[in-house]
């Protein structure tokens, strides 16, 4: 597990510094600086996979486009140099340094001299998984890609979108080789460890009643939705992708990242309320806690109350610790410069250093309303 990370002169970060957590919750201000926290591993991970890493970051495609280098590094510098430090668990210390200097329109940026490159974290690897704000979702065919699932074990091959939801349900769904491992992820509801058994469970928590089916057509494959009926009622079948709650589609990807993942690895996800009701976001952040509690790391971007209350009460209940979890509030200062804020939470779930921003807007309109 990676437990910090250091950031200098990416984007709008001039020194950023966050302790992370099996769970760790970036929230705050739009373009503050969360998704480039994102954006850290995303880089090194496509630039590794590449092949490119040991020469340095390359800065487009196929898991994040930034541009140039003159879009990677933060606009007021002291150097030209940027950083990226992550510190593991056992205390030792991955340091990639990239030199800027002439790079300005390059899309490739070589790494400094002083770089300590280590590679040997599970963002690196097969256990991982990337899901973006820009999820695929609501379509009638996904594309089918053998090695991507069966041989990499990924639901995203491009910018998150878990594309691959489909081929990875239809291969791994009811292979009994590929359970749901943790005892933690198993809903209350279904006893049954197949991947498909427990998906399902849990998007019933979304949507009551809800069936979920994969279908190779051709070179491609679909996803068909249906309702158990109640009692004797007829149920509803072979509902596409497009006529059932876009909610459904969206948070799929996630569901099955989750519930796939072994303990060891690294999720990283942006927005997972996304469509969803308020209920169903509150389940989301259930699961979070779970796979978090299970050993799997994950960094999950967000602007939701509901996530970050649904994070409180899973401490307060005493689902997971709270020292697993990290939560950042992000904003800027006048010269667009990322600042940040731990926020501390109680074994009871209370935030014990709030600042302004941090989900108080409900409350803010209420003060308007009454006239405080």
């Amino acid at each position: 597990m990676i437990i910090k990370l250091k950031i200098e002169n990416f984007k709008s970060h001039k020194y950023t510094e966050l302790n992370l957590g099996n769970l760790t919750l970036l929230t705050g201000l739009n373009s503050s600086g969360k998704s480039s926290v994102i954006q850290t591993f995303l880089l090194l991970r496509q630039s590794f996979k590449k092949g490119r890493l040991s020469k340095g970051l390359d800065l487009n495609e196929p898991l994040c486009d930034i541009g140039k280098g003159e879009d990677a590094l933060y606009r007021n510098a002291n150097d030209e140099i940027i950083k990226f430090e992550l510190t593991k668990e056992n205390g030792d210390i991955a340091f990639f340094g990239f030199n800027a200097k002439n790079r300005y329109d390059d899309s490739f940026i070589p790494l400094a001299e002083n770089s300590k490159v280590d590679t040997d974290m599970a963002f690196f690897t097969d256990s991982f998984q990337y899901l973006s704000a820009g999820r695929l979702a609501g379509v009638e065919f996904y594309p089918l890609d053998s090695y991507a699932v069966e041989i990499e074990k990924q639901i995203s091959r491009n910018y998150g979108q878990g594309e691959l939801v489909a081929h990875f349900l239809e291969h791994y769904g009811e292979n009994r080789d590929f359970d749901v491992e943790s005892d933690f992820l198993i809903h209350k509801n279904n006893t049954s460890r197949k991947l498909l058994d427990q998906v399902i469970a849990w998007e019933q928590e979304i949507s009551p009643r809800i069936t979920i089916q994969t279908k190779k057509v051709a070179d491609k494959i679909t996803i068909e939705f249906g309702y158990k009926a109640e009692n004797s009622g007829q149920p509803l079948t072979n509902i596409k992708s497009k006529n059932v709650g876009f909610g459904i589609s969206y948070s799929l990807a996630i569901v099955v990242a989750i519930l796939s993942s072994a303990p060891g690895a690294i999720l990283l996800i942006e927005n997972p309320e996304a469509h969803l009701h308020p209920r169903g976001q509150s389940k989301i952040a259930e699961l979070l806690c779970l796979a978090a509690k299970s050993g799997i790391q994950l960094i999950v971007e967000t602007h939701s109350d509901h996530i970050f209350n649904g994070l409180r009460k899973s401490i307060a209940s005493q689902k997971i610790n709270k020292e697993n979890i990290k939560i950042h509030f992000f904003n800027t200062d006048g010269q667009n410069t990322t600042i940040t804020s731990e926020i501390i939470i109680s074994d009871k779930g209370r935030v014990l250093n709030h600042v302004e921003g941090l989900f108080d807007q409900f409350d803010n309109d209420l003060d308007a309303l009454i006239g405080l």
